[in-house]
């Protein structure tokens, strides 16, 4: 047994991205200390050491498997910033109960909107001067529709009625169209609502065809809103 000097160095290589592994490399020179001299670094008394070897390190309390300076926190402020953190879910919350209203009152005037839009629209006017007597019906049709529907029948009983009434007076059926879709099938749909009024007059109520003109006038311009010119007027006329 004897002393020694070592003189060297240590090399740690940490693998891995928890560096839990380390790879350890240690160089070094070692001399003997012992017999004469024993104080003076002898070459021919010395040696090359390398030392080698692998370390796992343990995950310590934070979760690390390597030495890290922790901040410690106030629990007065952990409290304070957990209280603003609430307050601000409490707050999105109440902006999510509300838009979600929103969206819902949205939703409804939409509807509201589009029943409005497609609802049947009554027009009639007399028009009254010294040569004649004039009185004009006005039956609508939704979207796409050349059909009449019930709740536009009494429209078209006033027409016959009238006509019935007054045995000389005649009437002439204009079919109009809203702008949606082309030219060629506005101008179909204006011809065929105007010959679903002539053909229910006739065969409902009797008219004779003879008093009666229909003709298709493609898209309408009467209204300002473009729904509302889907209808065919009918115009009855009476010479007295």
């Amino acid at each position: 047994s004897y002393m020694v000097s070592r003189f060297g160095a240590s090399f740690n290589f940490n693998l891995g991205e928890k560096k839990a592994w380390a790879v350890n490399v240690r160089p070094a020179i070692v001399y003997r200390m012992d017999g004469d001299r024993a104080q003076q670094l002898n070459v021919n008394k010395s040696k090359i050491e390398i030392l080698a070897g692998v370390t796992y390190r343990f995950a310590s309390s934070n979760g690390k498997h390597y030495m890290t300076i922790q901040k410690p926190y106030n629990q007065a402020e952990v409290n304070s910033l957990n209280e603003a953190i609430n307050a601000l879910r409490a707050e999105n919350a109440r902006k999510d109960e509300a838009l979600g209203a929103k969206d819902a009152e949205n939703a409804r005037l939409e509807k509201e909107l589009t029943d409005l839009r497609n609802a049947p629209k009554q027009v009639e006017t007399i028009i009254q001067n010294t040569h004649s007597k004039s009185l004009e019906s006005v039956v609508t049709f939704r979207q796409g529709k050349t059909t009449i529907s019930t709740d536009q029948i009494p429209n078209v009983e006033r027409i016959a009625t009238y006509m019935k009434n007054n045995p000389k007076s005649t009437v002439s059926i204009k079919g109009y169209a809203s702008p949606e879709g082309s030219a060629e099938v506005n101008a179909r749909v204006a011809k065929q609502r105007a010959e679903a009024v002539k053909n229910m007059l006739i065969s409902k109520y009797k008219i004779s065809a003879s008093r009666i003109t229909a003709e298709g006038q493609g898209v309408g311009s009467m209204f300002s809103e473009p729904d509302w010119n889907r209808v065919s007027i009918a115009t009855l006329s009476e010479s007295e």
